[in-house]
């Protein structure tokens, strides 16, 4: 009875003590809480933002190792930490606080610190969060302390920790909890820690190697390059199946054949088999490929990382796994396979025996083999059972069969062999290597093979990757690559059993109930009381719009005026040379003759500089104001020297005054690289200036008076640049003459050439690099809900960030305007945030801003930012969702539907579906409809041709009853959960059927909605409801309709809309805006010519975006 009974009451008794812990850690929280709140009613943030440490535990160990007891240093420093213990001695408070560094005691006074903060400190409790501040000394006992002066609560601990001196027993908990289990076990720091250092010498060897570190990608359409099984996930946005990368080498491998000789990657992969000691599902691999290199230098980079990884984490090579020590020291061991397994079971095999001897042998060692299987494979899952646990010391496994490594190059002296190894320690394996297969015809004929054997049952078999084979057709040069597994390094360097170990937070088996925890239930500070709102959706009509930006985001107003005054002004200074006034109103005369001369000819060059300089001024140039400010002192002296003209100088010295009130109005910064070619190009003119000047009058010295010297040569060439006589006279008047405006040209010149360099704007001239494009295609795919926010993907486009990368903002750069293609993409709420900061990043470039086909709902968020929204037209918008061709209303539509459909069919797929031959047919049709002219577009079009590679493009296609391709339309996704597509690409035939366009697109609209799309954006019309006569437009809407009405005749403004209006859209209106209404008919002009349709004849070429210049030179190349 008594065996029973100790047996039956043990689970309960464990169960008791689980329920007293629950119920202790349970009463200790609530005993926490109840701190918070008292906290927090003395108006204690428990929370607070910062606390700015100026030293660590292990920094003062060292700085105050030799401190006797007893010692005052006198010195004052900041520490922060978790306090991991509390004790009382002889009326004095003690903590130990815990960094990542180590442990320093805290010594509390209340003569230092008062009453309150005593009672304060006494009320931490472990685990609590403290910055402490105060004076370094030592103990009576010896310890290093720090006797506080004050100290805060920096994070309030609301649950216990467990038992410091034994940290976290049960496994399970320290994995599941590792937070928690690095705070009790200074093990697992320590792991942690030799981890990261282990890590950055494998990166510090390869780099110092010329390997360069990659990345690839995880999300694989299939995993390859290892034999193992993949995890599979669905991708909905693309809707195919996909895995997740088992290896990182067919990627990496790619590099090579594109000419990148060294590259390596530390990364992430995933293998969907067990979970022990050794295997966990999520591992980190490293993988490094040298071009023209074997696997012979792959064993030397082999033993120099392990080595120098253990050296870095341990200061040693030799490391201890259980009670045996190895020495990781290069070199070593290097033995064959086949030799391994006569080795170690006394029998000889090899690929080449037949495959009923080699089943006889794997069923003497109890080795389970697969019908599929060859004599190669048998012979590899031997030399695995037999060989590798009795593999303590390094070992090179070399020279695998040719049938498990589908990757690696046939042996040079035994064909049914690879060059191929893989490093064993302690029993384990921990890197893999060949000698890589460049051979594309016998890379093709393996994977062939493989597909038999996955068709056959082996899981593990390594899939058909046609494309990595048509990467290796292009030329993979000889090349070693290596494999080595990271967690299992580090397993061996800590000498720890288990891989979970090492490894942070390991995959483990979901805990019954670990969702569910209990609420806090602290009273919140009063700014938190209700909880975050979800992103607000964009403000509807009528709601209220975020507060208006910074007065600093809108143009100053004054730059306007003064610039036109600027340029008044300078065609003042250019009037005295017309002989149509007289401006002295009868002062005298401040020079003589020829010097008045002069200053009339350095006015008149003032003048013009004024008037270039004026410009700038509107943009709000900071070099624009030094520049002007220098010339209006300059004009005003002239002015009073010339006649004096007191009107003249009056003007200039009013114009300086007023610059200098308006100082601040000029923020725009100057392109530092104008300034650089304008610095570069001063010395370079006065040269060329000096040795056309000095050789001219060298040759002339002869017919010059007087004697030529170099003060006057150099005084002479100084006058002429600005039309002023010199200190010579010429017995050739020709020369004379010639000399003279010859000098005055080259001064013309100068000043105009100097203008330009110093005023050329900031222009991005490249197209945004592969990544900032990935990151913009990132953003579109998360945020892109509008019909327009695709096509900010078009590759002519530069991008504006936001500063947190969450939105962004797509534009065109071209004569001084950022032409924004609509709305920026991002989230909602943040949608004011870009625009501003936008805003005033053009305002610094001194820019101006226009933003095309943004939706008219958001007008007002333009206008509080003293913006300007012009109605633009509208966009038809069909609902998928509902539509169809019945009713007296489509008509128009279900007949050309259905004349076109007798002698065609539909086709509705995904570009990357399209054959080569097709895509060559759709190309071609484009070609033949554009009759040479160039794409158009630019907020409503991509600009390319059809690629046939991009699963979100979708292509309506139409063919003839030949099967000949008669027409398409391709299509751009809208994402968001009002999942839509926009049209890009409407292309025919010239010679097809008169409604195909119809044909097309109802079909589309149809199937879509069939497939669950709900939005089908179609044409924009521009002016469209302006055509309307009953639309009350006021003035400047009359205005728009006189401007659409003469243009209609040219641009099929009302056919377009007509054309739209058949197939029953709804109808979103669109405005473009702009901040200065005076640069309407520029804006208009740039906008006609960035979107294609205005091609001006020789001054064309400057109205091009420079990115679009350049994407299309890089276009030509390819």
């Amino acid at each position: 009875m008594a065996g029973v009974s100790a047996t039956d009451e043990a689970p309960e008794a464990d169960a008791e003590t689980r329920d007293r812990g629950a119920d202790f850690q349970e009463a200790e929280r609530t005993r926490r809480l109840a701190k918070l709140d008292a906290l927090r009613e003395r108006d204690v943030e428990p929370y607070p933002v910062r606390f700015d440490r100026d030293a660590t535990a292990a920094e003062l160990h060292d700085s105050f190792a030799e401190l006797a007891p007893g010692t005052e240093t006198g010195e004052t420093v900041k520490v922060a930490g978790r306090v991991t213990a509390l004790r009382r001695h002889g009326g004095l408070d003690f903590a130990d606080l815990l960094d990542e560094t180590g442990t320093i005691q805290l010594l509390a006074e209340r003569d230092e610190l008062g009453e309150q903060a005593l009672e304060d400190f006494a009320a931490l409790d472990l685990g609590d969060w403290v910055g402490a501040e105060g004076t370094v000394v030592a103990s009576k006992s010896g310890e290093l302390t720090v006797r506080l002066a004050r100290f805060a609560l920096l994070s309030k601990a609301l649950r216990p920790l467990p038992d410091l001196r034994h940290g976290l027993t049960d496994p399970e908990a320290r994995y599941r909890r590792r937070y928690v289990d690095l705070v009790v076990n200074p093990r697992a720091r320590a792991v942690f820690a030799a981890r990261s250092v282990a890590i950055s010498a494998v990166r510090r060897v390869l780099t110092e190697r010329g390997f360069r570190e990659v990345e690839t990608p995880v999300l694989l359409g299939q995993a390859g390059g290892a034999a193992a099984k993949p995890f599979l996930t669905h991708h909905n946005a693309l809707d195919i199946e996909m895995s997740l990368r088992i290896a990182l080498e067919l990627p990496l491998k790619r590099l090579l054949v594109g000419g990148m000789d060294r590259v390596f990657e530390i990364g992430r992969v995933f293998r969907n088999e067990g979970l022990d000691t050794r295997h966990n599902p999520e591992f980190t691999l490293l993988e490094a490929y040298q071009a023209f290199g074997d696997y012979s230098d792959m064993m030397e980079l082999t033993e120099t990382l392990v080595s120098e990884a253990a050296l870095a984490a341990n200061g040693t090579t030799v490391v201890r796994v259980g009670e045996r020590e190895i020495d990781l020291r290069p070199p070593f061991r290097r033995a064959r396979m086949t030799d391994l397994i006569k080795e170690h079971g006394g029998v000889e095999m090899h690929p080449s025996m037949p495959v009923e001897e080699a089943r006889a042998i794997a069923d003497r060692f109890g080795v389970v083999w697969m019908d599929v299987w060859g004599s190669g494979k048998i012979l590899a899952e031997v030399c695995d059972e037999l060989c590798e646990s009795k593999l303590i010391e390094p070992t090179f496994v070399m020279d695998h069969p040719r049938e498990i490594s589908p990757l690696a190059r046939a042996h040079r002296d035994d064909p049914t062999l690879t060059e191929r190894f893989e490093l064993v320690v302690a029993g384990r394996e921990l890197a893999n290597a060949y000698s890589e297969l460049n051979d594309p015809v016998d890379q093709a004929a393996r994977f062939a093979y493989e597909a038999q054997q996955q068709a056959g049952g082996d899981e593990e078999a390594e899939p058909v990757d046609d494309d990595y084979v048509q990467a290796l057709e292009y030329g993979l040069p000889p090349t070693g690559g290596l494999g080595i597994g990271i967690d299992r390094l580090i397993m061996l360097i800590t000498g720890v059993e288990s891989i979970r170990d090492v490894i942070l937070f390991p995959t483990l088996r979901p805990q019954e109930g670990g969702g569910q925890r209990a609420p806090t239930t602290a009273t919140p500070p009063a700014a938190l009381a209700a909880p975050p709102l979800p992103p607000a959706p964009p403000p509807a009509d009528g709601e209220a719009l975020a507060a208006p930006p910074p007065e600093s985001l809108r143009r100053p107003r004054a730059l306007k005026p003064l610039a036109w005054l600027t340029a008044i002004v300078g065609v003042l200074s250019l009037l005295p040379s017309l002989p149509i006034a007289d401006w002295s109103f009868g002062f005298g005369e401040a020079l003589e003759r020829p010097g008045r001369a002069a200053t009339f000819v350095i006015s008149v060059v003032l003048g013009i500089a004024l008037i270039v300089v004026a410009r700038q001024v509107a943009r709000g140039k900071r070099r624009a104001w030094w520049i002007a400010m220098g010339l209006f002192g300059a004009a005003t002296v002239v002015h009073v020297l010339k006649g004096p003209d007191p009107l003249a100088a009056l003007a200039n010295l009013a114009m300086l005054i007023a610059f200098v009130w308006n100082r601040d109005a000029f923020r725009a910064k100057g392109d530092p690289g104008s300034l650089v070619d304008a610095l570069a190009f001063i010395p370079i003119y006065v040269g060329v200036v000096l040795v056309f000047g000095v050789l001219s009058l060298m040759t002339q010295a002869n017919n010059v008076t007087p004697e030529l010297g170099t003060g006057g040569v150099l005084k002479t060439i100084g006058s002429g640049l600005v039309g002023a006589d010199g200190e010579y006279e010429y017995r050739r008047q020709l020369f004379g003459d010639f000399f003279a405006d010859a000098l005055l040209a080259l001064g013309i010149f100068g000043l105009a050439y100097l203008l330009y360099l110093l005023f050329r704007p900031l222009v991005q001239r490249t197209p945004p690099s592969d990544e900032w494009r990935a990151h913009a295609r990132e953003i579109v795919r998360r945020w892109g809900g509008d019909t327009l926010a695709y096509f900010a993907l078009r590759k002519d486009k530069s991008y504006f960030f936001s500063t947190d990368g969450q939105s962004l903002i797509a534009y065109a750069y071209v004569r001084g305007y950022a032409m924004v293609a609509a709305d920026p993409v991002g989230p909602p709420q943040d949608r004011a945030r870009v625009l501003d900061e936008f805003l005033a990043h053009c305002r610094g470039q001194g820019w101006g801003v226009a933003f095309l086909a943004v939706r008219e709902a958001d007008a007002p968020l333009y206008r509080e930012r003293g913006m300007h929204a012009i109605y633009l037209g509208d966009e038809a918008i069909l609902r998928c969702d509902t539509f169809t061709l019945k009713g007296k209303e489509m008509k128009a539509v279900r007949e050309a539907v259905n004349r076109v459909g007798r002698e065609h069919s539909f086709e509705l797929l995904r570009e990357s579906e399209a054959t080569l031959e097709l895509v060559a047919q759709l190309n071609a049709i484009s070609a033949e409809w554009r009759r040479g002219s160039d794409e158009r577009g630019f907020t409503m079009e991509l600009g390319e041709d059809v690629e046939g590679t991009d699963p979100d493009f979708v292509i309506a296609l139409a063919r003839d009853a030949a099967g000949e391709p008669a027409g398409f339309l391709r299509f751009v996704p809208a994402y968001g959960e009002d999942l839509g597509y926009s049209l890009d690409l409407m292309r025919r035939k010239p010679d097809s059927l008169n409604g195909l366009t119809e044909f097309l697109i109802a079909n589309a609209a149809l199937e879509l909605g069939a497939e669950g799309v709900r939005r089908l954006s179609l044409n924009f019309a521009a002016w469209g409801r302006l055509l309307d006569t009953a639309e009350d437009a006021g003035l400047l809407g009359r205005f728009e309709r006189s401007v659409a009405r003469g243009l209609n005749p040219y641009f099929q403004i009302q056919s377009l809309r007509d054309f739209n209006a058949k197939f029953g859209p709804q109808w979103l209106p669109r405005s473009i805006v702009i901040d200065d209404l005076g640069e309407l008919p520029k804006v208009a002009l740039l906008y006609a010519s960035v979107e294609g349709f205005l091609d001006l004849p020789l001054i064309g070429r400057l109205f091009v975006p420079p990115v679009r210049r350049a994407v299309a030179e890089g276009s030509d190349a390819r």
